[in-house]
């Protein structure tokens, strides 16, 4: 049986309850058991980082896979939800070091490495409580007791089997190159690392001329932002296909770009100068120059027997800045290595660690590289080589996680062949389907084809060790699981992490000597992008891996089209040849309302904590779906939540309504919808079509992934359908007494209906829709029943656009009585609805009873007014037009009969009048509406309201505003609204009530209704029309 609800909607009371009835019948387990031979839905968890607390990006994201997996589940599919949490990296590393007190690499290993991870491993687990709790708050389902953990041994054992297999298939190698570094954490970045983090810095800017070899005088002019890297300069690089100049200033030949030159020139304050020769970049090629500071860094005279100093031919020179020939340093540059390799360059890197000049720098030796500028700019200055020194502001890289500024320095490393593979990802990433589809056809697609051999090794502590061991004999050796490291006598350590793996020791195939493990760990990237088997403990267990894989949905924002969705694939596609997912949503970040970015400093961070404290999960979900599509950016407005919390008041009144008659009626929840299918009335088989269309609708868009349509739609339905509509159409027959059919056959409907919304928004809603259903329906959680798919036998269109159609004609009709000032209470007589559209006839035809009682007439026509058309001369054209002639043609157009003049002007464009010739801007042509009459339009039409009131429709009218106020007057008394009374009216307009006298009874729950005074009644003075009267209400026991 239904019971009657609470009178507010609370929903943070609500859902602590239901989160309890979650725990006590573990809603998890139940759902695995109930869905064990379903056919499986593999959702592969994008692992948050453990270095923080779940901002409202998270709780978006969240918001967009959750509802996808609830409605799989809902359709028979066993859904595989294991939460994963990454757990490694620099993040956390560089939290523990501010604990610590530690603040380079050397502080780490003084106060021991041991303790350091020790400390790391601490801080990644202490989130964990935090983030499985906030996923139950809010609103998921999933086994929150086994999640996978990057930082746990079966997960790094497990992800060794990526090296393995690159090294077998010759992807693994080790090599120099220019790679991202943090000197303050002392490793390198990814590109996609290295590009994460930007700032707004003043960097000197700085044009040098360097001499060429073999002609007097003559020089090649450089720009550069980064005068530290000059010491490692060893050639310049010109475009091929550009001109050049030779241009003389003063005693002096200097080489630009031909179209910089005037913008260089005015700069440098250079107003006498001379083109001598235009020549194509090409010409320049293989001419050498002396390096400026060959006597400071005296390498630089070893080089001079190679191609160093050397003018070189890319493509990567453009005419945006500088002077279009671009200073190259291959130990400092990515396209500069990639330049130097190409030419054969010295790839010269006089840089450590920590971003100091080493002994190769010659004097600058010791030298933080920043801290060089001056110096360095000074020297070129003193040689004479200076042409001219400014400043610049620019965006530079910084480290994304301890912002200290970012540098390149070429170094050894472990690298992943990516180029020699790029094409057949491509080939892969086209059987994907992206959500949206240029997420996956252009930027996901234009990232792997730009993209470059990993550099995946770390000189770093937390994270997973490379599984790679080398012997001095130069032999390496490459494991992928830990039966494979006691085959070769190594001792597994309790702790795969450093320094544990360190101590491990193994032989030498080659030799038979002694292998160690290389320091490093991996990029933190891998991690995540291992979770395709690591997550199932394959290749160890081979089970969970064999029924799942491949994933068959994940989502996670843009920036991962670069990092996780790419690992995925790059990581996915060298273990497996395949791509690892089927299907992929993209979503965008949430910024405050304004567009802004949220940062704490701002002061505009919005915590979901906050949000579900205040409107609870179900809106905090919701709105986060309706607000936009998943892949556009989300302003966060606390307005707009509001207005959807006050949807979930609106459904809960709703709700609460249907409940209150049906519990006190008694209603039998089992009566079938054919069982009343004869008493139906067309708002019941409208409802029933509208909840179907819905279904039907919200079906597509799951499998379309075009998530935002779906909470659109069901909040349209729930204020506009359901609330605004059939709860007013039905109001009065769920007052009928007994068991009246038509009473019966609105509460099966609207059983039907909320079951069938409930289902509707548990993906999205998980909590109130738990508590509609198990009162409609009982059972253990809505969450462990089925899908209602959407019944087309029940879709009726044209009822649908009937009924749609005669909305638009009620809100004319309303307003034409706003227009009028006629209250709705007061009965009219007729309306004329005039049309030639035959979908409004067909629809005031079908559902006039409806449009009847909506609009408080007694009759409706479809016909024509006849109008009566009134002309009036506009003196503004009339005027100028014919000057003194003007007020006689104004005379002839007011006697004239206008419907002469406008017959003229549609056929000819014009009309003589008396030998006057007038046209449509001398008149306005207005139709008068009939006395009697208010108009009002609506699309396809007119209504015309008649406005006449006779006596007997007063007398109703009287009596609907008796009713209003004896029923006010019953809730002032908070009277239940099956309580009967006892009322009296004490008025000058008796015989008016009396005429309505058993419907004031019937509307009010009234046993008697008296017309005079009576003792010991609550009463209250009223006024109809300036005229008081008394109505007074007794309370029957």
């Amino acid at each position: 049986m239904v019971s009657e609800v609470p009178e507010d909607y609370n929903p943070v009371s609500l859902e602590t309850k239901i989160l309890e009835e979650w725990k006590d019948i573990d809603i998890y387990a139940k759902l695995k058991q109930l869905r064990s031979n379903g056919p499986k839905f593999f959702f592969l968890d994008g692992p948050p980082y453990m270095n923080g607390m779940p901002h409202i990006g998270h709780a978006r994201t969240r918001a967009l896979r959750d509802p996808v997996l609830k409605y799989k589940s809902m359709n028979g599919y066993n859904v595989w939800h294991q939460p994963g949490f990454d757990m490694h990296g620099l993040p956390i590393e560089v939290k523990v070091e501010e604990i610590l007190g530690t603040k380079t690499k050397s502080d780490i290993e003084k106060i021991g490495t041991e303790l350091f991870i020790k400390s790391c491993k601490e801080r990644g687990l202490s989130f964990l409580k935090i983030w499985i709790d906030f996923y139950r708050r809010f609103g998921m389902i999933g086994d929150f007791e086994n999640p996978y953990m990057t930082l746990s041994n079966s997960y790094i054992e497990a992800s060794w089997f990526f090296f393995k297999k690159a090294w077998e298939k010759n992807l693994l190698y080790k090599g120099k190159a220019t790679v991202a570094w943090c000197p303050r954490c002392e490793t390198p970045l990814s590109g996609y690392e290295s590009t994460d983090e930007y700032k707004d810095v003043e960097d000197e800017s700085i044009y040098v001329k360097f001499p060429l070899i073999g002609k007097k005088d003559e020089y090649i002019i450089i720009w550069t932002t980064t005068p530290w890297t000059i010491p490692a300069n060893v050639a310049v690089a010109v475009n091929p296909k550009y001109d050049y100049v030779r241009v003389k200033a003063g005693n002096e030949v200097w080489i630009v770009a031909k179209e910089l030159l005037n913008k260089l020139m005015t700069l440098f304050e250079v107003e006498d100068y001379e083109v001598l020769e235009t020549l194509k970049g090409e010409a320049l090629l293989g001419l050498k120059y002396r390096h400026i500071l060959d006597d400071d860094v005296p390498i630089h005279k070893q080089f001079q027997e190679s191609n160093a100093h050397t003018i070189i031919l890319t493509n990567y020179v453009t005419l945006e800045d500088g002077t279009g020939c671009v200073h190259t340093a291959p130990g400092h540059g990515p396209e500069d290595y990639s330049a130097g390799v190409e030419f054969k360059l010295p790839i010269f890197s006089p840089v450590d660690e920590t971003g100091t000049f080493t002994t190769e720098a010659g004097k600058y030796k010791g030298i933080y590289i920043k801290d060089a500028n001056d110096q360095i700019i000074d020297d070129i200055e003193d040689k004479g080589f200076l042409v001219f020194r400014d400043s610049v502001f620019h965006r530079y890289a910084h480290c994304w996680r301890c912002k200290s500024p970012l540098l390149y320095r070429a170094s050894d490393q472990w690298f992943v062949k990516v180029e020699a593979i790029k094409d057949q990802i491509l080939k892969e990433n086209k059987k994907v389907k992206w959500v949206p589809d240029w997420a996956g056809e252009k930027r996901f697609h234009n990232w792997i084809e730009g993209a470059r051999d990993w550099c995946i090794s770390r000189q770093r502590f937390w994270g997973i060790p490379l599984p790679i061991w080398e012997c001095s004999c130069g032999e390496f050796t490459v494991v992928s699981s830990l039966e494979e490291i006691k085959s070769l006598g190594g001792k597994v350590p309790e702790d795969l992490h450093k320094p544990y793996i360190d101590e491990v020791s193994l032989n030498c195939p080659k030799c038979s000597g002694k292998m160690k493990r290389v320091p490093d760990i991996a990029d933190v990237w891998f991690d995540s992008g291992a979770s395709t088997w690591s997550s199932l403990g394959y290749p160890q267990n081979t089970d969970k891996f064999d029924q799942l894989f491949p994933v068959d949905f994940i989502t996670e924002g843009l920036d991962q089209t670069r990092g996780w969705f790419y690992t995925l694939m790059l990581e996915s596609f060298i273990v497996f040849d395949r791509a690892p997912y089927n299907q992929v949503l993209m979503n965008d970040f949430v910024l405050d309302q304004f567009g802004q970015k949220m940062s704490k400093s701002l002061g505009n961070v919005v915590d979901p904590k906050d949000v579900m404290a205040k409107y609870g999960a179900d809106v905090t979900r919701f709105y986060l779906l309706w607000e936009i599509a998943p892949w556009d950016k989300l302003k966060f407005n606390w307005e707009n939540v509001e207005s959807i919390y006050r949807t979930f008041n609106i459904l809960w009144n709703a709700y609460k309504f249907v409940t209150l008659y049906m519990s006190l009626d008694k209603f039998d929840v089992n009566t079938p919808l054919k069982d009343v299918k004869t008493h139906l009335r067309d708002e019941d088989k409208w409802i029933l079509s509208r909840i179907n269309t819905i279904t039907k609708e919200v079906e597509e868009n799951f499998d379309t992934l075009e998530l935002h349509f779906i909470p659109r739609k069901i909040k349209e339905f729930i204020l506009e359908d359901l609330s605004r509509w059939y709860i007013r159409l039905v109001r009065e027959r769920m007052w009928l007494e007994g068991d009246d059919k038509e009473k019966i056959s609105a509460y099966v409907t609207s059983f039907y209906v909320f079951q069938r919304l409930s289902k509707l928004l548990a993906p999205i809603s998980p909590f109130i829709s738990e508590s509609i259903y198990k009162n409609f329906v009982g059972g253990s959680s809505i969450h462990l029943s089925d899908w209602d798919k959407h019944d087309p036998t029940l879709i009726d269109s044209e009822l649908e656009l009937n009924m749609s159609i005669l909305r638009n004609i009620i809100e004319g009709t309303l307003h034409a009585r706003q227009k009028a000032g006629i209250k709705l209470r007061w009965p009219m007589s007729k309306v004329i609805v005039e049309t030639q559209d035959e979908n409004v006839k067909r629809a005031v035809l079908s559902l006039s009873e409806i449009m009847k009682k909506q609009i408080n007439v007694k009759d409706i026509v479809i016909g024509e007014v006849v109008q009566e058309l009134e002309i009036l001369p506009n003196h503004k054209a009339l005027g100028p037009k014919f000057k003194g002639d003007a007020k006689k043609v104004v005379e002839l157009i007011k006697t004239h009969n206008p419907c002469l003049i406008k017959s003229g002007f549609e056929k000819e464009g014009l009309f003589n009048l008396d030998g006057f010739q007038i046209t449509p801007e001398d008149v306005t042509f207005n139709y008068l509406i009939p006395k009697g009459y208010e108009l009002s339009e609506f699309e396809n039409g007119r209504v015309y309201l008649y406005t006449e009131i006779t006596d007997e429709l007063k007398s109703e009218a009287i009596a609907r505003e008796v009713i209003r106020r004896i029923q006010e007057m019953r809730k002032q008394a908070n009277l239940n609204v099956e309580e009967y009374i006892n009322s009296y009216v004490h008025s000058n307009f008796e015989s008016d009530l009396k005429l309505h006298e058993d419907y004031i009874k019937r509307e009010t729950r009234s046993k008697s209704l008296l017309f005079s005074k009576e003792n010991n009644f609550i009463e209250k003075e009223w006024e109809i029309d300036g005229d008081k009267f008394l109505i007074g209400i007794k309370q029957l026991k």
